[in-house]
């Protein structure tokens, strides 16, 4: 699977310099923060909680803009974001395998769902499925070398655009990962017990 060069890319779109499209997402020069604007008209129809929808807003637009920068270097290499976590999900388990249910209750996605993505991966030799020895019942997701190629590569290209946040500095960066941890602890995504 073959990445094709952003410069390639680029020469068969008929350009050599930077890509000439709006990102998904970007305000027009003179507009206001659309997350400001929403917060702004929230107050003015005396919705309740303005800060609180404005942050869920901001928290929502940003996973938008990261989604797209993923879904853009991905395409090339003929596989989604949830097939990249499940193979990402893979590549850091415990001989390269985990039982479908594992996978779905990490990855947030219905069972069904994976299901479907490793029957996708399985067809395009990234993944077998195996039995669990310990469980004639379940099944495992087993990274193959042609899998973990795949996703190594696709991680070098998400490297170069810092994962969709190349932008935000290393202190916003730290910043955003210690309010998204509290936050993530008061919905009870973190065990805080453990520290």
């Amino acid at each position: 699977m073959a990445r094709r060069s952003a410069a390639a890319a680029q020469q068969s779109e008929g350009g050599g310099g930077p890509d000439p499209r709006p990102r998904r997402g970007a305000v027009a020069p003179g507009d206001a923060d659309p997350v400001e604007w929403v917060r702004h008209h929230w107050e003015q129809q005396s919705l309740p909680d303005p800060d609180r929808f404005a942050a869920v807003a901001s928290l929502l637009r940003l996973r938008e803009l990261v989604a797209s920068e993923f879904d853009r270097e991905l395409r090339s290499f003929e596989i989604n974001r949830s097939m990249y976590f499940l193979l990402a999900t893979l590549v850091m388990s415990p001989a390269g395998a985990r039982r479908l249910n594992y996978l779905s209750r990490y990855l947030l996605v219905h069972p069904t769902t994976i299901t479907l993505l490793v029957d996708q991966l399985e067809k395009r030799g990234m993944v077998k499925r195996m039995p669990d020895a310990k469980d004639r019942r379940a099944s495992l997701a087993t990274l193959t070398p042609a899998g973990r190629a795949v996703m190594k590569e696709a991680t070098r290209a998400l490297a170069e655009t810092g994962y969709g946040l190349g932008a935000v500095s290393d202190r916003d960066l730290r910043q955003l990962i210690e309010s998204m941890r509290t936050a993530r602890a008061a919905l009870r995504d973190v065990d805080t017990a453990s520290g």
